[in-house]
């Protein structure tokens, strides 16, 4: 009886024309509420309260919005043209296998173009980009091995009971909470300055976040290939191997790659603590105020960065 009232009532209800029901769904924004009245309110308060904490200060210099700009276009004038640290000599050696297939040393030269001299020769910057790429390989590997069976107890559908789930997300939550830049400066402190350092500040800060979206990924996976593989009688580790790791493993190759790229760009920051490669030749011509040459690495550094995500991308169409 309810049913036949409720279809009574709904067909009380005279039927929207066309052209309501066609404003309707034309209409860009939706009506304004009063929750979305409060919710307007609640963001435009709590956007004052950060700009009230973040907002320029005296020591900033800035007196007016212009100020900023005209800071950085005067910065980027003084940057250029972008120069180029030639070193005066570089030994050169590439290992394969622990054996040296190339041991060269390249000579500075100066060379004369259209009357103007240029120097040639080996630039550090490329050699700090081959370290800070070496640095986020290594790095991403070993929190990629860290990660892998810390996800496994993080995952709700795979996890071997609740307990474990909740202290290895907390435990997570930890390692996340830490930036990479924290985690140099305690390498630092702990095993001294160098790329090993900065190896291992990747790998730690990395860990927790990768850990994290691993085990949402195998809680991702659909539920009836597990359930279909278990019904052949397989055991608990088959149904493992055989159903939750060919699903997830595409999704772990791709989060891979993904922080793979990231630490890249981070390898270049802990340089600035003394963790080797790109930040620290960047550290160096900050300190000497020689923007041109800080430009110029950053280019080379845009160049490989292009390099990386065009080879990420091409790995990501063989594999996923």
């Amino acid at each position: 009886m309810t049913d036949t009232a409720a279809s009574t009532h709904s067909s009380s209800q005279p039927p929207l024309s066309p052209e309501i029901l066609r404003a309707q769904l034309l209409r860009p924004l939706p009506n304004l509420t009063f929750r979305s009245l409060v919710f307007i309110l609640i963001a435009v308060a709590i956007l004052s309260w950060s700009l009230a904490g973040v907002g320029p200060s005296a020591t900033n210099r800035v007196t007016s919005i212009f100020d900023p700009f005209i800071a950085m276009g005067n910065l980027i004038v003084r940057m250029l043209p972008p120069e180029f640290e030639v070193a005066r000599t570089q030994q050169v050696t590439i290992n394969l296998f622990g054996q040296p297939i190339v041991n060269t040393t390249i000579e500075r030269s100066t060379i004369n173009i259209f009357g103007n001299e240029w120097e040639i020769g080996w630039l550090p910057i490329i050699t700090a980009i081959f370290e800070t790429i070496q640095m986020a390989i290594v790095g991403t590997l070993l929190a990629v091995i860290m990660a892998l069976p810390l996800s496994l107890l993080a995952a709700r559908n795979v996890s071997p009971h609740p307990v474990i789930y909740q202290v290895v997300r907390l435990f997570l939550n930890f390692m996340r909470s830490i930036p990479e830049l924290v985690y140099a400066l305690l390498f630092v402190a702990a095993v001294g300055l160098g790329p090993f350092t900065g190896v291992m500040a990747l790998a730690f800060g990395s860990v927790g976040s990768l850990a994290r979206v691993f085990s949402e990924a195998i809680e991702q996976i659909d539920p009836a290939q597990v359930n279909a593989v278990r019904a052949t009688g397989a055991s608990g580790l088959q149904t493992f191997v055989y159903a939750v790791i060919p699903q997830a493993v595409p999704l772990f190759i791709s989060y891979s790659i993904i922080y793979f790229e990231s630490n890249v760009r981070h390898a270049t920051i802990l340089g600035y603590v003394g963790a080797g490669g790109v930040g620290f030749l960047l550290f160096k011509y900050t300190g000497t105020s020689d923007y041109a040459k800080v430009l110029g690495s950053a280019l080379i550094l845009v160049i490989a960065v292009t390099i990386i995500d065009r080879f990420s991308n091409w790995v990501r169409l063989r594999f996923i």
